[in-house]
């Protein structure tokens, strides 16, 4: 399944490491899960509270891949101009254990057999 990614800034990574454990962003994250886990194995574009984005799980769960990490099993892509500001959302991440990238132009994300590719920007195997 792909998706279109407009120009911005993205955020690949686990929700987890991005969403600050407070009563918004609990809010934001049950939400995602209850949505994502209506079917795990789908390539979601999802929009909560006017923010939208991708998740996908891993094929190997939990785990380290391709210098992305997950204790949740599941990556979002999310632009991240879309949460500045927000009390939700961390807003100085730091690259480590996710990858941030910026994209140019309108760029197809696909994901085959839980496996990333985000043309011309970002190849991530999840075995």
């Amino acid at each position: 399944m792909t998706h279109t990614l407009s120009k911005g800034r993205y955020y690949v990574g686990d929700p987890a490491y991005l969403i600050i454990k407070n009563k918004e962003g609990n809010d934001f994250i049950e939400k995602l899960w209850e949505l994502f886990y209506k079917d795990m194995n789908k390539f979601h574009e999802l929009t909560i509270d006017s923010i939208k984005f991708y998740a996908m799980r891993t094929e190997g769960g939990d785990g380290f891949f391709d210098g992305i990490g997950t204790d949740t099993g599941v990556f979002i892509i999310l632009d991240m101009n879309q949460v500045k500001g927000h009390i939700a959302f961390k807003q100085d991440i730091v690259e480590r254990g996710c990858k941030i990238i910026d994209i140019k132009q309108d760029t197809i994300a696909e994901v085959k057999d839980f496996n990333l590719d985000i043309k011309g920007y970002l190849k991530v195997e999840t075995q």
